[in-house]
């Protein structure tokens, strides 16, 4: 996890270490440290050292008691005790994620150097890192931080540290359900994550992600108004703390919900906007999925502007980072992708040959929906080139096929729609965008009519 950036400042941490806050306030700044926020140990320690140093010269001014080295010993213990769990992190996880998966709760209960904050939150990085590639590992890596998270002690971490690692649990449990398309679960458990949030520090960065894991979520249902809108909440804490990296990063959340709402152009400006922020000082490598997933979608909503050759010339430039993910699920959204671009630019022997492979490993996948969507960018080619018997051949085949597997019935029903109109020969090309565009906002919103 990041560390976090909303750090008492310089006179605070002083003044902490010289014992002169009031308990409430020293309270916080140990809640802060024992959230193993390495920065400001790292300031505390400079100070305790000068401090220290004061202590032994018999010359200084004015002389510190002996309470000090009580102050000493406590602070300098609580920062060793985070050190070394923060360095025993990873390996401790390790173990437990290759554990039998019948045996990993039975080892939380024996094991107290699980039940660390250092723990749940290496547990939460490896559930995000899953999320795509496995979603169901993520789930059972998120159902674990949960687990070390709800059974840690507030007397000893502190109170909001514990609720705050409580809210941060959930919320990712919450997104891995999303990406599993569990909308119910993710649903509760981002509500659970709520209520943690209100009895935590208040800190605006666990307010952000769970409202960033809700944007998602109601992006998925197909709400991306909505989406939007709860972006920008993000969006204004991001700025406020002044994090440029997470800033850009949603603002290209908000461009790929417009984009998703028919919105290209502003879509197009969002992210190109974000992706600025997130490379400026930053290590490229932070997220590289998000790179990928930020570039994939602007050459899209490019190319849906119009700017066929643009999206063209920044998917061959993405090249690379479409090879550090060589799963099924990457490479055919890829071809997808192909596709359409090369049927902008007007080379439909290449567009027919990328959609059609796209079309048959959405099929072997099992996923119709993305199939059926394939198809009417099939089907558009198709009319453009007046092949009317093409059309019809492949409505045909549509219909049966995909209600077969994964299309929900107002998803049959446009897709019937479509069907009817190739029979009655009144389709056209804009006919199949609306129905293309229509499919896109109900997905996984199976309450959406057409």
């Amino acid at each position: 996890m990041d560390e976090p950036t909303h750090h008492p400042d310089h006179a605070t941490l002083e003044r902490f270490s010289r014992n002169e806050l009031t308990p409430e306030e020293g309270s916080r700044i140990e809640d802060h440290l024992r959230s193993g926020c390495s920065l400001c140990q790292r300031r505390v320690d400079d100070l305790l050292l000068e401090l220290e140093r004061m202590l032994r010269d018999e010359t200084a001014e004015p002389r510190v008691d002996s309470g000090w080295d009580r102050l000493f010993a406590s602070l300098r213990w609580r920062m060793s005790l985070a050190r070394r769990e923060r360095a025993a992190a990873p390996r401790l996880a390790a173990e437990l994620v290759e554990a039998a998966a019948d045996e990993r709760l039975a080892l939380i209960r024996a094991r107290p150097q699980l039940r660390t904050p250092a723990v749940c939150d290496a547990l939460l990085e490896l559930s995000f890192a899953e999320g795509f590639p496995d979603p169901a590992q993520a789930i059972e890596l998120a159902h674990l931080a949960v687990r070390i998270a709800e059974e840690l002690d507030p007397g000893f971490y502190g109170r909001s540290v514990v609720q705050d690692l409580r809210t941060r649990a959930w919320a990712h449990l919450g997104n891995a359900r999303r990406i599993a398309a569990d909308f119910l679960g993710a649903e509760q458990a981002l509500a659970t994550a709520e209520s943690h949030l209100a009895e935590g520090s208040a800190d605006p960065l666990e307010e952000a992600r769970v409202l960033d894991f809700k944007a998602s979520l109601c992006s998925d249902r197909g709400r991306f108004e909505e989406a939007a809108e709860l972006i920008d909440v993000v969006i204004e804490i991001y700025e406020e703390i002044r994090d440029p990296h997470r800033h850009g990063r949603a603002l290209i959340s908000k461009g790929i919900f417009l984009g998703y709402a028919g919105r290209p152009e502003e879509a197009v400006t969002l992210i190109s906007d974000g992706l600025a922020r997130i490379d400026r000082g930053i290590d490229r490598n932070r997220e590289p999925r998000l790179e990928l997933m930020a570039h994939h979608n602007l050459a899209w909503f490019l190319n849906d502007c119009g700017r066929s050759d643009e999206a063209g010339e920044l998917l061959r430039s993405s090249h690379d980072l479409y090879q550090d993910f060589p799963d099924v699920w990457t490479g055919v959204r890829r071809t997808w992708l192909e596709g359409r671009i090369a049927l902008g630019q007007g080379r439909p022997d290449e567009a027919e040959a990328a959609l059609r492979a796209a079309k048959e490993s959405f099929l072997a996948q099992g996923i119709g929906y993305e199939a059926a969507m394939v198809t009417l960018d099939l089907a558009s080619l198709y009319l453009q080139q007046g092949r009317s018997a093409e059309v019809k051949s492949l409505a045909r085949e549509m219909l049966p096929l995909f209600v077969a597997q994964d299309v929900h019935r107002h998803a049959a029903s446009a897709l019937a729609a479509f069907q009817q109109a190739v029979e009655l020969d009144r389709v056209t090309p804009r006919l199949a965008r609306e129905v293309a565009a229509y499919l896109m906002r109900a997905r996984r919103n199976p309450d959406l009519q057409f």
